[in-house]
């Protein structure tokens, strides 16, 4: 656990957009219980700074608080893994999957969490990150706490990405009852060490968390303070046989067409887009790893 510390750098970070300003009401909301408490924070809005100016002065924190969802999370990530600056999560985006990791029952019981934290009642978690590099492009190490995702769950990824904001969570169930007609098998290898899979599939996700597209849970089991990964993988060339095992797939259960592994690290041939917290990584060959404690969150 990490030690305590008094709080005077605490950046809380939003995007007005996020959650139609919600993101900005509780980013308010919070910085004015802190000033209650004493505590002074300085409000980053990345939608009116330079992505090199938010960099900066997140480095320079030595707190901070991410009130949006799991595409802004995943851009601090990329500053704040391995630095010990510790992280909060108010939630306010379309699906907080990476907040629902903290178990906490609604936004006000995480605003308790931030505040206990900065009020110097709690420690610091460490908690793993995946990191991707692409045979594109190896010199690169992109991190995520959450999914990586290609093929089928990286296509709903993409669709939801173009629906309207205002659905919110139901963003991705719209995207997924979209997409499913449309369901084409693809080639893929993946290769744990311990695992070998080399054939059609039709979805495939590695990930450090338990659920996707706003609590889809497809990975019942997943922790991510355990320095393990979960695989899990739909084979099979047509979609018909598949159909009638879409709850159970959804819920993270047992099938007839599951491939599941727990492993430190994955190589994945593919030639497929590749999604991480919603965003796009990258396309074609892959490895992940896990890089177990590379971040602290406010747990």
């Amino acid at each position: 656990m990490a030690t305590q510390q008094r709080f005077e750098r605490l950046q809380i970070v939003f995007h007005p957009a996020s959650g139609r300003g919600l993101g900005w009401r509780r980013a308010r909301q919070l910085a004015g219980r802190l000033a209650d408490a004493g505590t002074v924070a300085h409000l980053l809005d990345v939608s009116s700074q330079p992505t090199a100016r938010i960099a900066a002065q997140l480095k320079s924190a030595d707190a901070v608080v991410v009130v949006g969802g799991d595409g802004l999370i995943h851009h601090v990530v990329q500053v704040l893994a391995r630095t010990g600056i510790p992280l909060g999560i108010i939630p306010a985006g379309s699906g907080n999957d990476t907040w629902r990791m903290l178990r906490d029952a609604n936004p006000a019981q995480s605003m308790d969490r931030v505040a206990a934290f900065i009020a110097g009642s709690a420690a610091a978690h460490p908690v793993d990150l995946l990191e991707v590099e692409f045979d594109e492009a190896p010199q690169i190490v992109r991190l995520t706490v959450g999914a990586i995702s290609w093929g089928f769950e990286a296509t709903v990824n993409a669709r939801a990405n173009r629906l309207p904001r205002r659905l919110g969570s139901l963003r991705y169930v719209a995207a997924l009852l979209l997409c499913i007609p449309k369901l084409k098998a693809f080639c893929t290898e993946v290769d744990t060490g311990g695992l070998e899979y080399r054939g059609p599939a039709l979805a495939a996700s590695i990930a450090n968390i338990r659920s996707l597209g706003g609590g889809i849970t497809l990975f019942a089991s997943a922790e991510f303070d355990d320095g393990l990964a979960d695989l899990s993988l739909v084979r099979g060339e047509r979609i018909a046989p598949v159909l009638r095992h879409v709850p159970r797939i959804l819920a993270g259960r047992n099938h007839p067409f599951r491939v599941a592994v727990r492993a430190k690290a994955f190589r994945v041939e593919t030639s497929e887009d590749c999604y991480a917290d919603g965003e796009l990584l990258g396309r074609g060959a892959f490895s992940v790893r896990v890089a177990p404690g590379a971040l602290h969150l406010m747990r």
